[in-house]
C-alpha cells in the first residue's frame, strides 16, 4: 500500500486515457454469429479506442451491489483493502478468521464483497460486485483500494480492470493468491464427474474457456494497480506447474512460495493462513510496487507454517471450509458456461473457441497443458 504523496504522483504518473472495448457496452442489438464477432472485432476494437467510456452499465441491483460490500470501521492508513472471496465460498467463510481481523487490527479499513451463489453464478455478473465495491470503496475513504483475491476471485477483480477503465485507476495493489488466472484441470475433472454439467462459474475455469480467453487475449495487466500472483506448486485445485503457472501473468511479480521456501507444501485453501505467502502480501502492501521476493526474510517465514497474527486454530477452522465449498461446487449442476456478455465479444481472439464438450478429451489436453497455451 502506498503513502498519501506516492498515491498522488501514481495517479499524476497514471493520467492518461485506458483504452480498450470497455467503451461499448452494447455492440449489436441481436447476438452476433461467431464469424460476425471474428470479422468485426478489428472495427470495435478502434471505435473503442476512439470512445474511451466508464465501461458497460451495471446489470446488478444497486441494493444487491451495495448488500454485498461489509466493512470495518476505518483504520489509520490510507484507503481500503478490499477481500473478494473464492469459488463455493463466501466473504465470511474465507476472511472472518484470517484477514479480516489481522489486517484491522494493523489499522487497515478492510473491507469483503460476497459474491452471487458462492461464486458459483457467472463470474461477469460476479464482476459487478468487484466494480461497485471498488467505486464505493474509493469514495468513502478517499483514496486508491487494494485488492486481495483468493482463487477465483482473482478473475473478477482482472475483468472488473479490464472493462471497466476506472477501475485500474481506483486500484493501488491487485494481490492474487491462488489465482486461477489461465484454468485450472480441476475445473475439467468436476466437469467429468457432473455427466449433468457444472456450474457457471466453473465452465469458465475450464482452461481454453470463452470467458479465460476474452480476459487473457493481449495485454494480462491492463494499467492501473500493482499485480502480485502468490501461488503454490503444492496446490491441489489451481494444479500448476514451474514450466507453465495457472496464476502466473505477464506483468505481474509472479512468485510461488517454494521459490522463497522449497519444498513447503501448501495447499490451495491454506494459501490463506501461510505465513510465506501473507508476508509476500504485505509486502506488496506496504512498499512501492508489487511484492518483491528479494524483501522476504526467509529464514524467518520458513520457520512459520500460520501467518503472524493468525493461530492453529484459525489455520484449521479455514481449512474447514473445504466442506461446504465442496458441497456447493459438487451439489450445483446443469449450468454450461454462460455466452460472453456483448462488451466483452470484442476481446475475444478470432480462433477461440469453447473447450471441447468431451470431457475426457478435454481433461486430458488440459493435463498435459496444464494451463493452457500462451
Amino acid at each position: 500500500m502506498r503513502w498519501a504523496a506516492g498515491r498522488v504522483a501514481r495517479r499524476a504518473a497514471v493520467a492518461v486515457v485506458v483504452v480498450g472495448v470497455m467503451g461499448l457496452t452494447m455492440v449489436a442489438h441481436a447476438a452476433p454469429s461467431q464469424e460476425d464477432t471474428a470479422t468485426d472485432a478489428a472495427a470495435i476494437m478502434e471505435a473503442a479506442v476512439a470512445a474511451p467510456g466508464p465501461g458497460p452499465g451495471l446489470s446488478v441491483d444497486p441494493a444487491l451491489l451495495a448488500e454485498a460490500l461489509a466493512c470495518n470501521d476505518a483504520g489509520s492508513r490510507d484507503g481500503a483493502v478490499l477481500l473478494v472471496h473464492g469459488t463455493g465460498l463466501t466473504a465470511s467463510e474465507s476472511w472472518d478468521q484470517t484477514y479480516v481481523p489481522v489486517l484491522t487490527a494493523d489499522d487497515y479499513s478492510v473491507c469483503t464483497v460476497r459474491l452471487p451463489m458462492r461464486a458459483l453464478a457467472d463470474a461477469q455478473v460476479s464482476s459487478e460486485y468487484v466494480v461497485y465495491a471498488v467505486r464505493e470503496l474509493y469514495e468513502r475513504f478517499g483514496g486508491a483500494v487494494d485488492v486481495i483475491t483468493h482463487s477465483q476471485g482473482a478473475l473478477e477483480a482482472r475483468w472488473a480492470v479490464r472493462f471497466w477503465p476506472d477501475i485500474g485507476d481506483k486500484l493501488d495493489d491487485l494481490i492474487m493468491l491462488s489465482g486461477s488466472n489461465h484454468g485450472t484441470i480441476a475445473a475439467d475433472a468436476i466437469c467429468l464427474q457432473q455427466l449433468k454439467g457444472c456450474t457457471e462459474s466453473v465452465a469458465q475455469q475450464r482452461p481454453g474457456s470463452l470467458f479465460l480467453a476474452a480476459l487473457n487475449n493481449g495485454d494480462e495487466t491492463p494499467a492501473g494497480p500493482d499485480y502480485s500472483s502468490i501461488y503454490s506448486f503444492t496446490d491441489e485445485i489451481v494444479v500448476t506447474s514451474a514450466l507453465n503457472p495457472s496464476p502466473a501473468i505477464a506483468g505481474a511479480s509472479n512468485t510461488a512460495v517454494q521459490e522463497i521456501c522449497p519444498f513447503r507444501p501448501v495447499s490451495h485453501i491454506q494459501m490463506i493462513t501461510d505465513t510465506v505467502a501473507y508476508a509476500l502480501v504485505r509486502d506488496a502492501l506496504d512498499n512501492e510496487g508489487a511484492a518483491d521476493p528479494e524483501r522476504i526474510d526467509r529464514k524467518r517465514v520458513c520457520t512459520r507454517l500460520v501467518a503472524d497474527g493468525m493461530t492453529p486454530v484459525d489455520a484449521l477452522i479455514n481449512a474447514s471450509t473445504y466442506l461446504p465449498a465442496g458441497a456447493s461446487i459438487f451439489l450445483t449442476r446443469g449450468m454450461a458456461e454462460p455466452a460472453l456478455k456483448p462488451y466483452a465479444l470484442a476481446a475475444l481472439p478470432a480462433e477461440a473457441q469453447a473447450p471441447s464438450l468431451r470431457p475426457v478429451r478435454s481433461l486430458l489436453s488440459s493435463a498435459f497443458g496444464l494451463a493452457g497455451s500462451r
